[in-house]
């Protein structure tokens, strides 16, 4: 998210991850069953010909992205989520939103335009037969080209209507295999303001799908135009060309999963996935979706048990001063902090657990204004915001040698100059604790990207609990590529186990808390305070 974010892609993401927390206990009562063990209703853009089961609600957000010689920063991105539901055995309703706000990937007719769009659509499908062996279904979908700005397509459109017709088969070939066959037609206009568009386009699309086990799946899928046009070339014809998508999916929980693939296309709804990305379908983008189906009656865990932590392993779920933890909060439960220090670093988060190994989170921060760090590494010192999920893979709670997670945030500046630069954020966390949980060890890898600039560092923790209310942290990053200068805090934090409060006192030479701002060194000492505390919403029944 390292070039010009538009608001809407910023409100939509928002909104859709907002979903994820708040509607999930939409979903009606099922029958306890794992959807995701089950082979995919959907590859990425590719339609097939299977269902969920009656009574399941999806929930889906992610991005997907050139690589960075493709644009500024760290490439160009692509946004969207949306979500289904299937009231029975052979009907689904699903809802998808996908924006874009870049440059293209190259000139097209000798000027590299950018395309600023966001797409909405709603979308139907009826399972027409099914056996063993074979499924046929239908699915039709209605939408919208919201925003359609670009010099490509003649200027700024609103409310450019679209839409899309399939008939999807899948054959089940055994042994966790499927083959997928796809026709399709997808309509556009003809024109836009005058200037050419992609029209209808008439295709046949073909896919495979392998499952060896019920977490991990993979899947592929070509579709080619047959009639019309799904391309447009670096001199602005409009041409056919294959859309084609290879990937993965890992399930973290039996709701929860992790998808990653790599594709020439660039819609992600159902009309719009025959298009390819401009120009010419040369350029390859890697997507990652993270797809969520709650219900309270469906199994949280791999594991054969999930033992509820001890008071001090909660305790270890909370993020440290610079560092992330590797643990997630407990199901339904909800983190509130609050901080503020010299330098006006303030900030706030908001965590929420929908899932035994997941969490998503919502911060706030403003960085030190302080004018020893490196400006050229300081994306900013106004508020920004930084959202994503958290998703821990091993437990050492529950029968794992050690605990390790990832977490992905996407952020950027609330107000200020009009650029409102964005910054994407990766790390993984791991972490060992001795059998008393006295003492704890953390690695924590981590890389951030925005604009020119990339921060990689090597979290290194110890947590010390000297009593069952103290703890004592000490952490240091060393920080390399475009930065240099070792990032370290240390501190106490005071828990009030029973009432699910917590306090920090910390001092640091770390611009912030969280992203990019904990490997970014200032020469002052800053010193800060946090106020946290861990809310049990079980009760509610909404996730």
């Amino acid at each position: 998210m390292i070039s010009k974010r538009s608001d809407i892609a910023s409100l939509m993401m928002a909104r859709v991850v907002a979903g994820f927390v708040l509607t999930a206990g939409a979903a009606v009562a099922q029958d306890g069953r794992a959807e995701l063990n089950e082979q995919p209703v959907r590859m990425r853009g590719f339609e097939t010909a299977n269902f969920y089961h009656a009574g399941t609600f999806e929930l889906n957000v992610g991005t997907q992205q050139t690589s960075p010689s493709s644009g500024p920063g760290t490439g160009l991105q692509t946004y969207f989520g949306g979500g289904a539901y299937a009231p029975t055995d052979r009907l689904s309703f699903a809802l998808d939103a996908q924006n874009f706000n870049d440059p293209v990937a190259g000139p097209i007719g000798g000027t590299t335009q950018l395309v600023d769009t966001s797409i909405l659509a709603l979308s139907g499908k009826y399972r027409i037969f099914s056996n063993e062996r074979v499924s046929i279904a239908a699915q039709a979908s209605v939408e919208s080209f919201l925003k359609l700005n670009s010099p490509l397509f003649g200027g700024n459109n609103d409310n450019v209507a679209i839409g899309s017709i399939k008939a999807p088969v899948s054959f089940n070939m055994g042994r966790g295999f499927q083959f997928h066959v796809t026709p399709s037609v997808s309509i556009f206009p003809d024109t836009i303001d005058g200037g050419a568009f992609y029209g209808t386009v008439a295709s046949l699309g073909a896919g495979a799908s392998y499952k060896p086990n019920e977490r991990l799946g993979f899947f592929g899928s070509v579709e080619m135009p047959v009639s019309g046009a799904n391309s447009i070339d670096s001199a602005g014809n409009y041409t056919k060309e294959a859309v084609w998508t290879v990937g993965a999916r890992y399930n973290v929980t039996p709701k929860a999963a992790l998808e990653g693939y790599v594709t020439n296309g660039f819609g992600m709804t159902p009309a719009t996935s025959v298009l390819t990305f401009w120009p010419g379908g040369d350029e390859v983008m890697a997507g990652m979706r993270l797809i969520y189906t709650p219900g309270a009656k469906r199994p949280e865990t791999y594991r054969a048990s999930a033992v509820p932590a001890t008071v001090p392993q909660s305790a270890l779920q909370q993020d440290g001063f610079t560092l992330g933890a590797a643990d997630v909060l407990e199901p339904g439960h909800m983190r509130v902090s609050g901080w503020y220090g010299s330098d006006n670093n303030a900030g706030a988060l908001l965590g929420f657990s929908p899932d035994r190994d997941g969490e998503i989170q919502l911060i706030f921060e403003q960085y030190s204004d302080n004018p020893t760090a490196s400006a050229a590494l300081v994306p900013t010192t106004e508020v920004r915001y930084m959202i994503g999920p958290k998703l821990r893979f091993m437990d050492q709670n529950n029968g794992n040698a050690f605990s390790l997670s990832a977490r992905v945030l996407y952020g950027r500046q609330i107000q200020g100059n009009a650029q409102k630069l964005g910054v994407f954020f990766v790390e993984g966390m791991a972490s060992f604790q001795t059998r008393d949980t006295r003492m704890v060890f953390t690695a924590n890898p981590k890389f951030a990207a925005f604009g020119t600039t990339e921060i990689g560092g090597l979290g290194l923790g110890f947590n010390y609990r000297a009593s069952d209310a103290i703890e004592l942290m000490a952490e240091v990053t060393p920080v390399a590529l475009d930065g240099d200068d070792v990032t370290w805090a240390a501190g106490v934090r005071y828990n009030l186990a029973n009432a699910g409060f917590s306090v920090d006192a910390q001092a640091s030479n770390a611009i912030g808390r969280f992203g990019v701002g904990s490997m970014v060194a200032q020469d002052d000492v800053r010193f800060s305070l946090m106020l946290s505390k861990v809310f049990d919403l079980r009760g509610a029944k909404f996730y």
